[in-house]
């Protein structure tokens, strides 16, 4: 057998916690698994696949855009698919390169493999399709959930032949499966030419801040595409992409070169386009491989350098300090979030988002009518439904906030193979766990608060307002964090090669997220039937849900509290 078809099989063997099957455990996993998928993987299919036929059917519906039968394909919808595509590969493209980067040279099996027999680009070519079938899991989903979106919208507006061609059906599935491809070698190339140009500086910084330099670069791209065009909105948008004129569009199409064939194969049915479309992503991962086979020796080395040298520096720079056994776990535990990029940037980074994405949204959206209304529904006591949708927007963002930063359910997961010195530290398991519940607290809390200052900023919010919504968020946040901790303690996942592994392949997150989910569209359910159906007041709603969660919180952490102990203790 080829030897990186075994490295892939027996990568993809090892590339997730192994979920408990037997006894009660696993029947709690099991409904975990089925909560996960239809809270989580299913709506986002369908939200995706409503975007796609939302965008497609305005864009078969644009004026000038069709003849005047009706039927005849234009490049507008092509246009609008083409978006939809290179939002997904630019978004891959952003959030795979550090995990391609890390696989590839700072895994820990590497030191495993190595001495194997096994060729570096046989090591290479394992761990490149590894990852790739790792990372594009859910990103196949949407995908497919964007072609029937777009398939549906083309036989309500182009007539039913749009879908019974069948090369085109069989272009979607195929670029279903081969979209994601392309971003991963553009990553993989990345990584070989850093590794090789700037092995000089010997500054790792340097490599792991090549996503944040790529997403800056994809933003300002998107927003530049907005210039001339009379302000940042969808319309706008989406006429300029009609058109054919949009600058992240046209730029995209020569960056993911592969997209406007396939879309060209989808829209005519041409088997020609088909075949370059399979033609033109073959060539690009045969150039990515044979580029790797030649520099990949080359790049394992200066990986295995820096890491000396970053030994060497952070040890001739360690300094003991008295501190109590708590503070001196709470720093350990800030300094590893911090220093680790993986966790840097999926755990801590992460809570800038709702603050920085409420500001750009109230930025982009003060001028127009639909938010001045809002803002000044807000104020008026005749209108209460705007204070309502307020309190279900801050419910779901702190339930979904805690277990999105992954903070707490993979607390334990985070140990990795040491997660048993948990039991031999001179520190009771109580203050142990007291510790990462403090790290989780605040990291998540500040970033909710501010986002809720920015709200009140733009929306007027009275001292009440201000208080009331920031000891909610604080209620939501704690039920997440229990649950997260009990799940993470209950299994944690401490057998993976790095820490992107600990990350995606640790069920805990994905189900906490579930679970997080569920939680807050019940609460959200119970709020709003309480105020549309049982006639409450606002103010009298908002109290019920204050109480409510604070009387789940009490009994939730108390026991909570014990059973994360008792799993503490059965660590090993």
């Amino acid at each position: 057998m080829n030897p990186a078809r075994v490295l892939f099989s027996t990568l993809m063997h090892n590339s997730e916690m192994p979920m408990p099957k037997k006894g009660m455990k696993g029947n709690i996993y099991l409904s975990f698994g089925i909560i996960a998928v239809t809270c989580i993987m299913i709506p986002c299919c369908i939200a995706m696949g409503y975007i796609s036929y939302m965008l497609s059917s305005s864009m078969m519906n644009a004026e000038g855009l069709l003849t005047p039968e009706g039927n005849t394909i234009t490049g507008a919808q092509m246009n609008g698919l083409l978006s939809e595509l290179h939002i997904l590969s630019a978004f891959s493209m952003v959030f795979s390169l550090l995990v391609i980067f890390n696989v590839l040279f700072f895994s820990a099996d590497l030191q495993h493999l190595i001495p194997l027999p096994f060729k570096p680009s046989e090591i290479l070519r394992g761990k490149f399709f590894h990852t790739y079938m790792a990372e594009s899991i859910m990103e196949f989903m949407i995908l497919l959930s964007v072609f029937i979106g777009y398939f549906v919208a083309a036989g309500e507006n182009l007539g039913m032949g749009s879908w019974l061609n069948p090369i085109s059906l069989i272009s979607a599935l195929i670029g279903t499966f081969v979209t994601p491809l392309l971003p991963l070698v553009y990553c993989a190339l990345v990584s070989f030419f850093l590794m090789t140009v700037l092995k000089g500086i010997h500054n790792i910084k340097v490599f792991y801040n090549s996503s944040l330099v790529l997403l800056a670069l994809f933003l300002i791209l998107f927003f530049a595409s907005f210039g001339g065009l009379g302000g940042i909105d969808l319309d706008n948008f989406m006429n300029s992409v009609a058109e054919g004129k949009n600058l992240f569009l046209i730029t995209c199409n020569m960056i993911f070169f592969t997209s406007p064939i396939l879309a060209d194969a989808i829209e005519t049915g041409s088997i020609l386009s088909l075949l370059l479309y399979l033609a033109g992503n073959a060539a690009a991962l045969a150039v990515m491989l044979f580029v790797g086979s030649k520099v990949y020796p080359s790049c394992l080395y200066t990986a295995a350098a820096l890491g000396e040298r970053r030994k060497a520096a952070s040890f001739e720079t360690l300094g003991f300090k008295a501190r109590s056994p708590m503070a001196s776990y709470f720093i350990k535990e800030i300094r590893t979030l911090i220093r680790t990029r993986a966790y840097a940037s999926n755990c801590v980074v992460i809570n800038l988002l709702w603050p920085v994405g409420i500001l750009i949204l109230f930025s982009m959206t003060k001028d127009s009518s639909g938010m001045n209304e809002f803002i000044a529904m807000y104020g008026d006591p005749d209108y209460p439904r705007a204070k309502l949708l307020m309190l279900l927007a801050v419910i779901a963002v702190s339930f979904i906030a805690s277990a999105m930063n992954s903070l707490s359910s993979t607390a334990f997961t985070r140990e990795g193979l040491h997660a048993d010195i948990i039991k031999y530290l001179p520190m009771d398991y109580g203050k142990q766990l007291s510790a990462k519940a403090a790290v989780s607290l605040i990291l998540t809390w500040p970033a909710l608060l501010a986002a809720v200052a920015i709200t009140g900023v733009f929306v007027h919010f009275g001292a009440g307002d201000m208080i009331y919504y920031s000891v909610l968020s604080l209620e939501a946040l704690l039920l997440s964090a229990v649950i997260g901790f009990s799940m993470d303690s209950s299994a944690p996942y401490t057998d993976w090669s790095d820490e992107y592994s600990a990350l995606r392949g640790n069920l805990n997150s994905f189900f906490n997220m579930a679970i997080a989910m569920v939680a807050a569209g019940l609460m959200c359910g119970l709020t709003f039937l309480c105020f549309e159906y049982v006639h409450m007041s606002i103010f009298a709603d908002q109290m019920l849900v204050l109480l409510l969660l604070g009387m789940i919180d009490i009994p939730a952490v108390i026991f909570g509290r014990k059973l994360i102990l008792r799993n503490m203790s059965e660590l090993s």
